[in-house]
């Protein structure tokens, strides 16, 4: 027991961000499918240079929704809280994190034929490790 134990206390942070980040993917991904599937019943349609663009901007969206979840969570329960220059960098790491997942999400639909209602699952574990270092090295970061 006392492995299992030291093991929790090295790692404590990342297991932490991890259960945090289940929320901010279970709050993203319902957005994400809820618009998708409100796009699908309205018939609207948006491809350009063969990227679903609307499975995009839903993934964006969600992302949106995900973001503030994270933000919330981490700041209270993960990383040592805010300061001044937190926010504006969260921001930043969510707009570089929400482009880069969006881009995936597309290209896995494009390249790949996945459905656009599963493309953000394949995406997202590739994305939560880029997001815990954007998170870990810089905008939590001790000053």
């Amino acid at each position: 027991m006392s492995k299992i134990k030291a093991l929790f206390v090295k790692y404590k942070q990342f297991i932490l961000f991890c259960f945090v980040g289940v929320s901010n993917t279970l709050v993203a991904l319902i957005v994400s499918f809820l618009l998708i599937k409100l796009f699908g019943l309205t018939g609207l349609s948006l491809v350009l240079f063969g990227l679903d663009i609307l499975a995009g901007l839903a993934s964006v969206i969600g992302d949106i929704a995900g973001a503030i979840n994270s933000y919330i969570l981490n700041s209270r329960f993960v990383f040592s809280g805010r300061n001044r220059s937190t926010g504006p960098r969260f921001i930043i790491a969510f707009i570089i994190y929400a482009a880069v997942s969006a881009l995936l999400v597309m290209l896995v639909n494009k390249t790949a034929g996945v459905p656009r209602d599963y493309c953000k699952i394949i995406v997202t574990p590739v994305m939560l490790i880029v997001n815990f270092l954007m998170n870990k090295l810089w905008v939590f970061r001790n000053e």
